[in-house]
């Protein structure tokens, strides 16, 4: 026995540990306002705090304390704590695409789910996203909205859109375009918004996402958005589409190739299909080096890999499982020729552009 190695294991355990509980302490700050309730307002005593939030302040002192200790808020003697302009930042600004206090907001119903995962290590079957819904709750709708609406609204048609050549021009005159696996529907809604002389539509196959997207396309004020459940009927098969996209989802169909087929005969001859999918190296050695393993990986046990696998027969990639290699392979064998990865930055997407 290496006590060595023993010790830095243990270590590592307790400190998963601990980041479970913290990440709990972060979802109440959030949920609650606490950091919202400090942001700008220097050193305040957590009765301030509290009177600020309309919270009780003993619960809310014990709470700051777990703030300073994990190093999130600053405490600064006396009964002060402050929660400085970087935190603010993170914690704080809903709209900011740094912040990462919306990264915790489905973190109740991912503990939750945690007790159905079991099943699916010994039958081999996934959770679907629709099943995800039963009992009434949205919480996972919720969650990527709130995690993906700043990325829609201020980088979508600002910088991915403008990187594949002709595009903004044939939005600006007007043309068909969908989104396959479209959430609460804030792409749409977004691109609806900034292009209206082009027709959107998105399908989706939960129903609780898909009262969400009209509701936001109702919020917007758009009328160039429909959204179809998937169940009624998929993509229509007569090249009448000039754009297709799907945002992080491919990895998650349980049959990629039929997503992909179906959409070479939605598209028109120049028709473009923009895919963005977790960046995957191809191997679990080149995997472990990127900077969000550890988050893709229980991600996909807990959510992709669930999706993936929830049919029989479903091809369950899982978060890593498609990397550019094999993503273009998938293209190819739906009927497409052209296969480009854009150059664009981003932690955890690559983007590509498929045409016939």
């Amino acid at each position: 026995m290496n006590q060595k190695k023993l010790g830095e294991l243990s270590k590592k355990i307790m400190g998963a540990y601990e980041g479970a509980l913290v990440s709990g302490m972060v979802y109440l700050g959030d949920e609650m306002g606490l950091y919202r309730a400090m942001d700008g307002r220097g050193p305040m005593t957590s009765g301030e705090v509290a009177s600020q939030a309309g919270l009780h302040e003993r619960f809310v002192h014990e709470w700051l304390c777990l703030q300073a200790a994990v190093g999130l808020v600053e405490y600064e003697g006396d009964g002060m704590f402050h929660l400085s302009a970087e935190a603010g930042v993170l914690l704080a600004h809903e709209d900011d695409l740094r912040s990462m206090a919306r990264w915790f907001d489905n973190l109740p119903q991912r503990t939750a789910l945690l007790s159905e995962i079991p099943r699916s290590f010994k039958t081999g079957v996934g959770i679907s996203w629709a099943d995800t819904e039963r009992g009434g709750t949205s919480g996972r709708v919720q969650w990527m909205e709130r995690l993906l609406r700043p990325w829609y609204e201020q980088v979508l048609v600002q910088s991915v859109l403008p990187e594949l050549d002709g595009l903004i021009d044939d939005l600006n005159d007007g043309a068909r375009v969908a989104d396959v696996g479209c959430g609460s529907g804030v792409a749409v809604v977004t691109m609806a918004e900034a292009f209206p002389q082009s027709d959107f539509h998105g399908w989706e196959i939960a129903p609780l996402a898909l009262d969400r997207c009209r509701e936001n396309a109702i919020q917007a004020g758009v009328t160039n958005a429909t959204f179809h459940d998937v169940r009624d009927g998929g993509l229509p098969e007569d090249g009448s589409f000039s754009f297709v996209a799907t945002f992080d989802c491919v990895h998650d169909m349980t049959s990629p190739d039929d997503l992909a087929t179906a959409i070479y005969k939605s598209l028109n001859s120049e028709g473009r299909w923009l895919i963005v999918d977790p960046t995957s190296k191809g191997s679990l050695e080149e995997n472990l080096k990127l900077p969000l393993a550890v988050f893709g990986y229980a991600a996909s046990v807990a959510g992709c890999l669930q999706s993936g696998m929830s049919e029989s027969g479903g091809a369950g990639h899982g978060v890593f499982g498609l990397p550019a290699p094999a993503m273009q392979q998938l293209t190819e064998r739906a009927g497409f020729s052209q296969f480009r990865q854009l150059d664009i930055d981003h932690a955890m997407n690559s983007y590509y552009e498929v045409r016939p």
